[in-house]
């Protein structure tokens, strides 16, 4: 992160904390962005022409909308980067074995332990199937320990 530009910050913030695909980050617009009676929302033009609403928290939601109204990243693929540049820009700053796709992966492992919910995870990052997002989500150790020691108490 510390030789990412400010750009490249946000792009990998809306990966990591949102789980969003590098077309789907590409794609934000400042017409996607809205408030709702819990706060900020963004409208995501997912895989297969499938819309979805993901939550912001209050400081990515900051962020976005003190961009400059139009596309968040501005560029040559119908006036917004392309995806594939989208992946190449953070595949640069990220460790070896890391993409975009990989921050993708760790939010869902990250937002499935927050209250093992598996359908929400489903719903923020846009899967069809919960079998789909179960090969996302990275079961911790010590949670399955948990299980079994709550089952024998």
């Amino acid at each position: 992160m510390a030789k990412a530009s400010d750009r490249e910050r946000l792009i990998m913030r809306l990966a990591a904390e949102l789980g969003l695909r590098r077309a789907e980050v590409a794609q934000i617009h400042s017409r996607d962005l809205f408030e709702d009676l819990f706060g900020w929302s963004l409208r995501v033009h997912g895989k297969g022409s499938k819309d979805r609403v993901v939550p912001l928290s209050p400081r990515l939601a900051f962020e976005l909308r003190g961009l400059e109204p139009g596309y968040a990243f501005p560029g040559q693929d119908n006036g917004h980067l392309s995806p594939r540049y989208v992946g190449i820009l953070i595949s640069r700053l990220m460790p070896e074995g890391w993409t975009i796709h990989t921050l993708r992966h760790r939010f869902a492992s990250k937002a499935y332990a927050v209250d093992r919910d598996v359908f929400a995870v489903q719903e923020l990052l846009g899967h069809s199937s919960p079998a789909t997002t179960r090969r996302y989500v990275q079961i911790q150790d010590e949670s399955l320990r948990r299980t079994v020691l709550a089952v024998a108490s």
